[in-house]
């Protein structure tokens, strides 16, 4: 106790000496009496008060054994920064203020009021209040530790600090981007119930100041509200205070950087459906780079949020978005398939027909070569044989393939005048042996030509399908952006 006492002679007598030198003009106030002999009158005051131990005990609250000390509450909000929706938290800086009364301080009203080193604070009473939902705090410490303790001659003290805290706040991602969010500030008493202190704004509504200076980079401060309650514990109920701010995110980082990124890519797959459906590297490249490049849009989306099981707003566009360009890919497919299933198809027709003819001449093979390119003809030669098809059929089919593949063989030269008898495949007289016994049944027998599955039958050629997907993407892409558009931007502007 000896010690506390010298400590505290010594911070007073330090502070009264700075006092004395920035006064050091003997200015008579009040009835006569001098700065210097009032700074002297406070300090003999003050010394009275906290070396008298039988008056003062720090162990014990105001008004101990008595009714509950009210501790009222007043914030200056420095700024608040670094919200983040990956560590559910929010970083805010302020000036924080707690005023109570201790009758046990009060002294000659005469004296006036005085503020102190923040120091003394150690060495009186205060009250243990924290922050609920904190996770890391600190009191600013350069060039000193940020305190302040002033008095007022009725035992009045008011303590400030200077604090960072990062404190917890959970956020409902359903809609973002496109969200609001409720962050708290929550003020409790640690150790003592209702039954011994009492919290309280100490302005009012008006408690909270610097609320229209603040600046985030993402977000808009729209309102903010203070509360108080009690809150049961096991070990009884304890006052709380509730300061809380609703916060608005802003959308243009996220137009910039996902949402015209996915739009673009969506009018780039489009581009497909101009190019030839005979360009399949182009086609193809380009199908597979959009769909890529979404794939690096979502995950880079996923990257800077928590992993939380629900859908997110940013989460339903970048799919439709991917689907659209995916599907872009896959009609490119469609078109593929039908255009060479129909080339199949008139090829096989070709194999037909010829295999029906009672002669196969070279200029007739020379004429079906006009109809088909080289790379029908090398499909011609790995097509399998076909249900139905007698087996002399199938080698027509290989001769047209090679034909086709090989041109038409040239023309042989003679000696003789005479020309060479004209010679018959085997297989062709057998089979025009089986076509004159049969008769009319082979004909009722013949197999019916198959539709290409998959596709109506309306659509004749290829680039129907292409002329349909020009109107149908974009149609159907402006749709969802409107309903989608319209409806979050309501639920943000509407609540």
């Amino acid at each position: 106790m000896m010690y506390s006492r010298v400590k505290i002679r010594s911070i007073l007598f330090g502070f009264i000496a700075v006092q004395h030198f920035f006064n050091c003009r003997a200015e008579r106030i009040d009835g006569g009496i001098s700065n210097s002999e009032r700074i002297r009158n406070i300090t003999v005051a003050l010394q009275n008060v906290l070396d008298n131990s039988t008056n003062y005990d720090i162990r014990l609250r105001p008004r101990f054994g008595g009714p509950a000390i009210k501790i009222g509450i007043d914030i200056e909000i420095a700024s608040i920064n670094s919200i983040s929706e990956v560590n559910m938290d929010y970083t805010i800086s302020m000036y924080f203020r707690q005023h109570w009364k201790d009758e046990r301080l009060a002294y000659d009203p005469t004296y006036g009021n005085v503020s102190l080193d923040g120091r003394l604070a150690d060495h009186i009473w205060v009250p243990d209040t924290y922050f609920v939902n904190d996770k890391h705090s600190f009191v600013h410490d350069v060039t000193v530790k940020n305190r302040l303790i002033k008095f007022h001659h009725d035992g009045t003290v008011m303590y400030g600090m200077r604090i960072t805290t990062v404190a917890a706040c959970m956020m409902d991602l359903h809609d973002y981007p496109m969200d609001e969010q409720n962050c708290t500030l929550e003020i409790e008493s640690y150790g003592y119930t209702t039954e011994d202190i009492s919290y309280s704004w100490y302005y009012g509504n008006e408690s909270i100041r610097g609320v229209p200076d603040i600046e985030m980079a993402q977000f808009t401060l729209v309102d903010y509200k203070v509360v108080t309650r009690i809150i049961e514990f096991s070990t009884g109920a304890y006052p709380r205070l509730s300061l809380s701010f609703r916060l608005r995110r802003s959308i243009g980082f996220f137009i910039l950087q996902t949402y015209l990124p996915s739009i673009l890519l969506v009018i780039l797959s489009w581009v497909s459906f101009w190019i030839n459906h005979e360009a399949t590297s182009a086609r193809v490249a380009l199908g597979i780079t959009t769909v890529l490049t979404m794939t690096t849009i979502s995950t880079s989306v996923r990257s800077s949020l928590p992993r939380i099981s629900y859908i997110k707003s940013i989460d339903i566009y970048v799919v439709v978005c991917y689907a659209f360009v995916f599907a872009a890919l896959v009609e490119y497919a469609l078109v593929n398939f039908h255009y060479w299933s129909k080339q199949k198809q008139k090829a096989i027709e070709a194999c037909k027909s010829a295999a029906n003819n009672k002669k196969f001449s070279t200029s007739s093979s020379n004429e079906r070569v006009d109809d088909y390119n080289t790379q029908v003809a090398i499909r011609l030669s790995q097509v399998g044989e076909v249900e139905g098809e007698p087996s002399s059929d199938l080698q027509w089919r290989e001769e047209i393939g090679l034909r086709l593949m090989n041109g038409p063989e040239p023309p042989s030269y003679s000696s003789s005048i005479t020309p060479s008898p004209i010679r018959y495949r085997a297989s062709s007289l057998k089979y025009k042996q089986k076509n004159l016994s049969n008769g009319k049944a082979r004909k009722a027998k013949r197999p019916r030509k198959k539709k290409v599955p998959f596709l109506p039958s309306k659509i004749r050629d290829v680039d129907t399908i292409d002329r349909i997907a020009r109107l149908l993407f974009p149609s159907c892409f402006i749709i969802f952006n409107i309903v989608y558009w319209y409806s979050y931007l309501t639920r943000l502007y509407t609540d």
